[in-house]
């Protein structure tokens, strides 16, 4: 295998977004947008219509609501997992049922480079997931590395197509 040659400091170039895990995604778009000033959100499901993801090595087929809205430059993502097996139903299980921060997910510079720097510290992957969108062909991926002991949140990396374009939000709130 041929690694890219990079800096581990150009590795990560930013954050992409901050992700919490909740029982209620409505509940938790309508706090932050009314109580808090923090939106417009697009609501969108996700099954095995718009996404392939392997959790701790396997195929899983689980399904999920996901917020997306930003502060700023960083954006938000609110994910409610609404079946299958799944690490956040695992996360809220663990949190005894409570909303919190579950990753963080960088800008990389090299998705290649970075993912293989995270593998060479020992780290699976957890999660690794194809996102569908409007065109098939033009996908998003996001991994999931195991960052918990070092930075005390799970690190998501990933890489889109330059034509990904999410299908249509179940809803917008506001």
């Amino acid at each position: 295998m041929v690694r890219h040659q990079i800096s581990t400091t150009d590795l990560f170039t930013g954050v992409a977004h901050v992700c919490v895990v909740t029982a209620d995604v409505d509940r938790l778009v309508r706090v932050f947008a009314d109580r808090y000033g923090i939106g417009p959100w697009r609501v969108y499901v996700y099954n095995r219509s718009n996404m392939t993801v392997d959790v701790d090595g396997e195929a899983s087929d689980f399904t999920m609501r996901v917020a997306l809205g930003s502060l700023g430059s960083c954006g938000i993502e609110l994910i409610q997992p609404t079946g299958g097996r799944n690490p956040y139903a695992d996360s809220l299980a663990r949190h005894n049922g409570a909303d919190h921060v579950h990753h963080f997910k960088f800008d990389v510079s090299d998705f290649t480079a970075a993912a293989g720097h995270l593998e060479g510290l020992g780290m699976a992957r957890t999660l690794d997931g194809l996102f569908t969108g409007v065109d098939a062909k033009a996908q998003a991926h996001g991994v999931y590395f195991p960052t918990e002991s070092d930075l005390g949140f799970t690190l998501e990396i990933g890489e889109m197509h330059e034509a990904f374009e999410p299908a249509p939000p179940e809803y917008t709130y506001p």
